[in-house]
Parts: C-alpha cells; sequence; structure tokens
C-alpha cells in the first residue's frame, strides 16, 4: 500500500492559466465552421505553448486583530509579460492567445492554503463579493467578533485594486463598467462606453 501525499501548496501558475483559459469566449473560426471547443485538449496545449511572468501585489493590513494574513495572496499578470513558448500560427492565437485592453492586467487573489481563487480584476466575472464573505468568515473565526464590510474596506488595501469601488459596483443594480472602472474586462475592445 502508497501513501499519497496531496501537494500542500497551490502552484499560482497553474491556477492563473486556469483561469484565464476558461475566461476565453469560443471562437468561430468561419460561418461554416463549428466553434472551436474548450476541452482538456485544447487546455493542455494553452497550458504548454503560455508563459506568464506573475507580480505579487503588496497588502497593507490596518485591521486589529489580524494577526496574519489569513493565507491570502494578490497576484498581476500584464498583457505584457504573457508571452508563448513558440509562434502561433493561423488560427491559433484566437483560441490560446490572449489579449487584454483597458485594463491590461489581470488580478487574483488566491488563498493559499484552501486553493480558492477569486478573479478581482480584467476578468468577465469579478468574484470580490464572494472573497469578502470568504476573508470576512476567517477573520469572524479567528478573532471571535465580526467584521463590518466598511471596516474591511478602511483597513484593508492592496496595491492596484480598488475594493470600495469594487463593493458599489457590484452591489450597484446596474452593471456601469464606466461608473465603476474597476469592473472592467481586459477582453473588451477599448473605446466601448
Amino acid at each position: 500500500m502508497h501513501n499519497l501525499n496531496a501537494q500542500s501548496k497551490t502552484d499560482v501558475e497553474d491556477v492563473f492559466k486556469m483561469q484565464l483559459f476558461l475566461n476565453k469566449r469560443n471562437v468561430i473560426i468561419d460561418k461554416k465552421s463549428n466553434s472551436i471547443i474548450k476541452n482538456d485538449s485544447l487546455y493542455n496545449l494553452f497550458k504548454g505553448l503560455i508563459n506568464l511572468k506573475i507580480d505579487t501585489l503588496q497588502i497593507s493590513n490596518k485591521l486589529e486583530g489580524l494577526h496574519y494574513d489569513i493565507n491570502f495572496k494578490f497576484y498581476k499578470i500584464h498583457q505584457s509579460t504573457i508571452s508563448y513558448k513558440k509562434e502561433l500560427i493561423n488560427q491559433q492565437y484566437n483560441y490560446i492567445g490572449i489579449v487584454c485592453w483597458d485594463p491590461d492586467y489581470c488580478i487574483l487573489a488566491i488563498n493559499q492554503k484552501t486553493g480558492a481563487s477569486y478573479r478581482l480584476a480584467g476578468f468577465d466575472t469579478n468574484d470580490f463579493l464572494s472573497f469578502l464573505s470568504d476573508f470576512k468568515e476567517k477573520y469572524n473565526h479567528q478573532n471571535k467578533k465580526n467584521l463590518k464590510t466598511s471596516t474591511f474596506l478602511n483597513n484593508y488595501k492592496v496595491q492596484d485594486l480598488d475594493f470600495k469601488c469594487m463593493y458599489k459596483g457590484l452591489r450597484s443594480k446596474e452593471m456601469d463598467r464606466n461608473k465603476y472602472p474597476c469592473l472592467r474586462r481586459c477582453n473588451d475592445p477599448m473605446g466601448i462606453s
């Protein structure tokens, strides 16, 4: 009998590649052919061809009673730091290439202990409300008291993220990416109002 040990550390690059791949929309090459289908074969091709330079973002924490960062780390990739192991030919760029306009980056929060990831900037979907809920739950468990949203928003800051903007934008009745630029998706064409 063999003992199997699960990997205890989350692979940030793999998580980022998965999220970028899942964020890509299906591509129709021409009207006669079907769209390229996202599946494990296409993901493996994508994963094997793309190189990412990932930056770790700085956290400014003024929350009382937060003795450690509750295992959350924040990571960013810029459009300019995405490269490919070989030149993409024919239609490959359409279904493997990553294009970011405004913003020209994507940001993920990853809980290093659980592996949970949260898309916080540049992606089609923003997971800030889920992140906030999970963060508050961990804080409440650690401190045996509730963390108010306003306290979090005023005292927990992450480089290049505007949590107040995300909170207001995601809770508003209408998704207005011009009013809330923190919710812009990087694959939206520039200049769309």
